[in-house]
């Protein structure tokens, strides 16, 4: 498997990269004929996308996870004096365009979504042959809608377009220009992935899996359920697709989880109201969650799971997520059998049935036979199961679950005000959303 350190030296060979611990080109630069002219840039490019995603506190995967999990009651702050975590924390007003993880989050997404479209335009000229274009494309476009299909979980609207005040399009139609995306995508890995751009990009994320996985997801979040179900059937649920990490680049939140700095587990609750609490039997629990005296007045919760190493692997998707897909599409379809059939297999998931160890070890679902039931238990298992993926927040809105100015809410906003860095220099920048 390739050390995601090594990029350090690649990109040492190309001068004309920002500097030697990125991969990405400066969106508002004049591309260089000897980076978008040339296939092995191109995939350091690919790499690069990566790791502006997956690594460091300014990364995507960090700044999603407390984006969510702060405000969906996941997490506690340690130190106060974290502000832009604090803010979070804090929701409502307390919230502006000048938050910290609000401007990461959105810059690092937008650079990204920049590079990967940067090896769409250039894959055709740079390569010897359709295969090896086509091998990038698919990566590009991965890339590409995960970027968009993130960041609409957190903003109401998005600019697609590359351009001065690009207009800012809904909810629908950045879901839609995701999934066209992974279905461009699927097309290219269906036709067989070039050996030239496998071998130059970071293994550790399964492309084809991945694609399909997210596909899924998104399609879920669009209401397409039954293309929902057909994505999730083609996810192979053995298959392990993560984000890789080493001493020289260490699992982010695992880093800053170690620190006792900023923010740790906030309970055993997953931060589920009283009447969805999970089973004290559930193995997802201890998976994820550890507490030096439980039954201290104060315990001190400690994340566990996929961010307790600096070197864990953080799944790109889990094999749990793509089973309460199609547990939740089935029931909102009101195939109610098919659906209680999926939710059982999460349930009932030992760790040595899971490819990362992820187990519930339940019995099987005994609650009524009623869509509201099933996607009540649907929604209680996705909290605990994919806890910390950053998808709480699209979660809760998703399931109607009670919000701000609602009694006893149960997420502290529901999108959050666009940052400082687009409003500046995107006049088309719309109101900020009031909750």
């Amino acid at each position: 498997m390739k050390n995601i350190s090594k990029f350090i030296v690649l990109c040492a060979i190309i001068g004309s990269f920002q500097s030697c611990d990125t991969v990405h080109l400066d969106p508002n630069s004049t591309l260089e004929p000897d980076v978008v002219n040339s296939t092995d840039n191109l995939i350091r490019l690919v790499n690069g996308i990566q790791k502006r995603w997956s690594t460091e506190r300014s990364g995507i995967i960090y700044n999603r996870t407390h984006l969510s999990g702060l405000n969906t009651g996941e997490l506690r702050l340690l130190n106060p004096g974290n502000l832009a975590e604090n803010e979070i924390l804090l929701g409502g007003d307390n919230i502006n365009g000048n938050n910290d993880i609000l401007n990461a989050i959105w810059t690092n997404g937008m650079l990204s979504r920049k590079e990967a479209t940067t090896i769409l335009d250039a894959a055709d000229n740079a390569a010897d042959d359709p295969a090896t274009a086509n091998s990038l494309k698919a990566y590009a476009l991965f890339y590409r809608a995960l970027v968009h299909g993130t960041l609409i979980q957190y903003f109401e609207r998005l600019p697609l377009a590359i351009e001065d005040d690009a207009p800012f399009v809904d909810r629908a139609a950045v879901l839609q220009s995701a999934i066209a995306d992974l279905e461009e995508a699927v097309s290219y890995v269906e036709a067989g992935l070039s050996t030239e751009v496998v071998a130059g990009v970071f293994d550790s994320v399964d492309l084809e899996n991945s694609v399909y996985a997210l596909l899924a997801r998104f399609n879920l979040m669009a209401g397409n359920n039954n293309a929902a179900v057909a994505a999730a059937d083609a996810v192979d649920l053995s298959v392990s697709s993560v984000w890789e990490f080493d001493a020289a680049i260490p699992n982010p939140l695992a880093f800053w989880f170690g620190s006792q700095n900023v923010t740790q587990a906030k309970d055993f609750t997953f931060g589920l109201p009283s009447s969805l609490l999970p089973d004290q039997n559930d193995e997802r629990i201890p998976f994820y969650i550890s507490a030096d005296d439980p039954n201290a007045p104060s315990p001190n919760y400690q994340v566990l799971g996929f961010f307790d190493d600096n070197l864990e692997e953080i799944p790109v998707y889990l094999p749990g997520e793509i089973l309460l897909i199609k547990a939740e599409a089935y029931a909102r379809n009101n195939d109610l059998s098919n659906a209680v059939d999926a939710l059982n297999q999460v349930l009932t998931k030992t760790a040595a049935t899971d490819a990362f160890g992820l187990g519930a070890n339940l019995p099987e679902y005994t609650g009524a036979l009623t869509q509201q039931a099933i996607l009540e238990e649907v929604y209680k298992n996705r909290r605990i199961e994919l806890y910390l993926t950053g998808l709480a927040l699209e979660d809760s809105r998703r399931f109607g679950r009670p919000g701000p100015g609602d009694a006893n809410p149960e997420r502290n906003r529901n999108f959050y005000p666009y940052p400082n860095a687009e409003r500046d220099n995107n006049m088309n920048t719309p109101a900020n959303p009031s909750s």
